[in-house]
């Protein structure tokens, strides 16, 4: 959202990408094998996926912006052809999401409003590319995206400490809106209208 800034695709965090996105996230979807838990061993997975490919787009070292543009690499990241093909890169990851989301509405509230902002928070910055390919600085759609990801941030961080506060049977604990009998009242219903 350009707080204080920042700017330039995060570029200043690509460390923060590869170990805490990428690297942690890749790990425990591992532990989420071994224990047998196929949707968050996806999520983790996918997401630390995610912020590894992102992380390497934005190294020199991988050459993904420069080699659309060889001849002037400080400008390769504004190429047309770069940023129409990395568009779609959030926009696919909007449409996995889309399936998180309708598998989240078995968990909490908190994890369905997580990936359910996240849906158009990453159909925006896929538009903040296409429009970037075409030339245009789509701020508003930057902005957008940015108080998606905002408002997911803290949803993230709130599941976290009620996650915390539950594992070491803290006294107070956070809600965090139990969906899982949804899917037993649908069923039911289900059931009554067959029979």
């Amino acid at each position: 959202m350009g707080w204080r800034g920042a700017g330039g695709l995060g570029a200043a965090e690509i460390g923060v990408f590869y170990f805490f996105g990428g690297l942690l996230m890749v790990i425990a979807s591992f532990f989420e094998f071994f224990l047998g838990h196929t949707f968050q061993l996806a999520v983790f997975g996918s997401f630390g996926a995610f912020w590894l490919s992102f992380a390497a787009t934005l190294t020199p070292y991988f050459n993904a912006a420069t080699a659309y543009q060889p001849q002037k690499p400080e400008t390769a990241l504004a190429n047309p052809t770069f940023n129409a093909t990395f568009a779609y890169f959030p926009l696919y990851m909007g449409l996995l999401c889309f399936i998180y989301f309708i598998a989240s509405l078995k968990t909490n509230l908190v994890l369905m409003l997580t990936f359910l902002l996240l849906v158009p928070g990453l159909g925006c910055l896929s538009g903040v590319f296409f429009k970037a390919a075409e030339g245009v600085a789509a701020t508003s759609l930057q902005t957008a995206a940015g108080g998606c990801f905002f408002a997911v941030c803290i949803l993230c961080w709130y599941l976290l400490v009620a996650q915390i506060l539950a594992s070491v049977a803290f006294p107070v604990q956070l809600p965090v809106g139990d969906l899982s009998q949804l899917s037993t009242i649908f069923r039911g219903r289900l059931n009554k209208k067959r029979n």
